[in-house]
């Protein structure tokens, strides 16, 4: 069945059709902010910088309990030392002592040494620890501040794009309500059918929408349909509108 429309009318659907475009274009945008790319990596950086948080953690964590022993290790051969050595002062050691008493005092001596290297070792290695766990620290509290701002700029961008989607809406259901609904119809069964295309003009050198020549026999058989007779490419099957 034909279906008729005023050569007016049928050019309006160019206009409906640009609004189309307007409108899956602002659905693509919106539909990229939902799956944006760069607030996914930014989600995933954070979620690396926590992780590495949480070893340093644990780091810290064994670096501060071998300072604790190393701590303990030096306090527990001092005093040990200082007994005996507070036993010789007081003049507390046998005479058949006093031999192995300076002797075990002097390595006790030379052991708190080598043990104080060990504790100065290991507060260094804590201290350290505990530097590179601020810095990663840091390093979560960027990652957090990234993505809250991504956040927000893409909420403001879906902001303006949801606003301009309801008015493109408003303006093509007004259009649309003017126009037959049987050539609306049309045109959006063509427009699915057709990637995105239910309507185009016919170009003055005779080019179909798809930017292919119309054969002379097709090209005047579309002439030769009356103009209030909607007419179709034989390339596309989209509507053809004709100046």
């Amino acid at each position: 069945m034909s279906i008729t429309a005023t050569s007016q009318q049928q050019r309006q659907l160019l206009d409906l059709q640009s609004l189309d475009n307007q409108l899956t274009r602002v659905r693509t945008q919106l539909s990229e902010i939902r799956q944006d790319k760069q607030l996914a990596k930014l989600r995933r950086d954070g979620a690396t910088a926590v992780e590495h948080v949480k070893r340093l953690e644990h780091h810290v964590a064994e670096r501060e309990a071998a300072a604790t022993e190393a701590e303990r290790t030096v306090a527990d051969t001092t005093r040990r030392r200082d007994r005996l050595q507070s036993q010789m002062d007081a003049d507390d050691v046998s005479s058949r002592d006093v031999q192995a008493v300076t002797m075990e005092i002097a390595e006790l001596t030379i052991r708190i040494e080598g043990q104080e290297e060990a504790e100065l070792a290991a507060m260094q290695a804590l201290e350290d620890a505990r530097q590179a766990l601020q810095q990663a620290q840091a390093k979560v509290t960027e990652a957090q501040q990234a993505v809250n701002v991504r956040i927000n700029t893409l909420n403001e961008r879906g902001q303006q794009l949801s606003k301009q989607g309801k008015e493109l809406t408003i303006e093509r259901d007004k259009l649309a309500e003017t126009l037959p609904a049987d050539l609306v119809k049309e045109y959006e069964q063509l427009r699915d059918q057709n990637q995105g295309v239910g309507v185009f003009e016919l170009q003055p050198d005779g080019l179909s929408g798809a930017g292919v020549p119309i054969a002379p026999a097709e090209l005047a058989e579309i002439h030769r349909t009356p103009e209030d007779q909607v007419a179709y490419c034989p390339d596309t099957g989209a509507i053809i509108v004709r100046s």
